[in-house]
This record gives structure tokens, sequence and C-alpha cells, in this order.
């Protein structure tokens, strides 16, 4: 049996880059990569409701009805088990999908050739639904401000301008997921603090405390727990990428090398498919201090021309 090695990459003019990221083909992707991500926020939402309903309801029910307290448990395990099966599933299912189109718009952007067939990714036809009439298409770039996605400049070679952009986007998730590691664990421990301090003021037995609000919320603290954890892994694997990244554009040796861009790529794709979801909320709230952070790290790593020539010489 023999294998055919990967093909040679050489990346072209990054003004074509440029041109091509805002492209029709590629802003129907962008398009269509964001509406799937955020039906699997939707699945996100859901399991994430029911754990904070019971982490809400459990103590209540435990102060006005004691006896309640083992149904209660009883519920809890039951929506743990339901929240990390068919809900984690349906979540995990349309994250694949909206990687892969996120894989297919950075291939496009920056001219990388097809290595490996991505499965569970969705059909033109299914894109097309996504995305509707091209005729709405500009509307829906504007408003969700998708053109020049990436901080490309066509005073660098193509090779530095792909790994700039890789390098963006690792950092650029990297300060959303970090952001989100603080909003959650700032929560969990005012939240246990709270329970905590309720159960006292009213005078609650410790068994009545252990039945009624231990018991009901450890499921919720335990996928609280589980998120934070795994959150706070996928902002360092995305900070040591970027890292990485960065080393090799500043370094004065020689210039990036195309298999080099593709194992990147690559590693963003595993990312993308496996990194816990981000609140739409807290993305739209931080969105404009990232892009500007990201735009001005992206200046600085930019290579100017000497006078007299031109880009890509």
């Amino acid at each position: 049996m023999t294998s055919s090695a990967p093909p040679d990459y050489v990346p072209g003019p990054s003004g074509a880059m440029l041109d091509r990221q805002n492209a029709p083909r590629a802003l129907r992707l962008l398009v269509a990569q964001r509406r799937l991500y955020t039906v699997a926020k939707r699945w996100q939402a859901v399991r994430w409701f029911g754990v904070l309903i019971i982490g809400i309801a459990a103590p209540v029910v435990a102060i006005l009805w004691p006896q309640a307290a083992v149904a209660m448990g009883a519920i809890a395990g039951a929506w743990l088990f339901v929240g990390r099966t068919l809900l984690a599933w349906a979540e995990a299912r349309l994250m694949t999908r909206a990687a892969v189109v996120q894989e297919e718009f950075d291939h496009y952007v920056f001219g990388m050739p097809e290595t490996i067939e991505r499965s569970g990714g969705p059909t033109r036809e299914d894109i097309a639904h996504l995305v509707g009439p091209d005729d709405r298409l500009p509307g829906v770039v504007r408003k969700q401000r998708l053109a020049d996605w990436y901080p490309i400049d066509a005073a660098n070679s193509g090779a530095r301008a792909v790994a700039i952009a890789q390098r963006a986007n690792a950092a650029y998730s990297d300060r959303l997921l970090r952001a989100t590691v603080t909003v959650w664990g700032v929560g969990s421990v005012a939240w246990t603090v709270l329970l905590i301090t309720i159960s006292m003021v009213v005078g609650m037995s410790l068994a009545t405390f252990l039945l009624g609000v231990a018991l009901p919320v450890l499921p919720a603290f335990l996928d609280a727990f589980e998120y934070i954890r795994s959150t706070a892994r996928a902002a360092r694997d995305r900070a040591d990428l970027a890292r990485t990244i960065e080393s090799r554009i500043t370094a004065q040796s020689d210039e990036v090398e195309g298999q080099e861009l593709l194992v990147w790529q690559e590693r963003l794709f595993e990312l993308r498919r496996t990194t816990p979801q981000i609140p739409n909320w807290l993305y739209r709230l931080l969105r404009p201090k990232n892009e500007m952070a990201m735009h001005a790290a992206a200046g600085q790593l930019t290579a100017r021309p000497p006078e007299g020539t031109q880009p890509d010489e």
C-alpha cells in the first residue's frame, strides 16, 4: 500500500487573499459558519438553562418542602444524563459542521490545497439554505460586520500574510476564552457562597442541606467545573499556537514555509471542532476591543517593503 505525500503549498500574493476574503463565495461561507455556530450555541443554551433552573430551584424547594429533596436530586441526575448525551451530541455535531465550513473559507482565502476530505460538513444545498438568497447577502455582511475578516496587508508576502492571519485567529479566540473562564469562575464562586450563606441564615440542618441543596446542585457544578476546565485548556492551546506562529513570523532566518502553514491550519481546525462554545452576548460585548487588539498586533507583525519596491516582489 502506497501513500502519496501531501501537496506542496506555496501561498500566492497577499493582495489576492485580501480580495478573496471579500468575494461572494467567501462571504457565503462566513455567514453559513456563523449561523451553524449560533444553532450549536442554542443547544448549549438549552443544556445550561436546565442546569441553572435546577441550581436555582433546588435550594428553594429544600427550604420550602424538605421532603422533596430526594426528588430534586433525582431530577438533577436525570438532566445531567440528558445534557451529557443528547444535547452534547447535537452541539458537537453542529460545531463540527461549522468548523468544516470555516476550514473551507480559510482554504479558499489562503489558496490552500485540500489535503483531507472532511466528513460531517454541510452540502452546497445546506449552505445555500443557511445563507438565503444572494441579494440579501450584502445586507447580512454589513449587519454582522463580516468584511475584511482577517487582518491581511498587501505589504506582506503571501506566507507571512497567512501566518499573521492564523496567529490572529488563535490569539483572538484565546482572549475570548480567557474572558469566558473569568465570567464563569466568578459566577460559580459567587453562587456557592450565596447558597451556603442562605442555608446558614434559615438554619437549615446539615442533612437537609446535603440532600436538598448540595446533591441537586452538584451536577450543575460538575458541568460548570468541566466547562471552565475545558475552556481554560482550550485558551492555553490557542495561546501556545499563537506564540509558536509569532516566533516563526519574527524569526529573521528565513521565510515561513508552506508546510508549516498547513500544520498550523490543521491545528486550528481541531481546536475549532473541540473548543467549548462562547456565549454570543460575551462575544458581542468584547468584539470591539478584541478586533482593535487583533489589528494592532497584526500591524506590528507586518513587514513593510523598502521604498520603491512593490509588495510580493
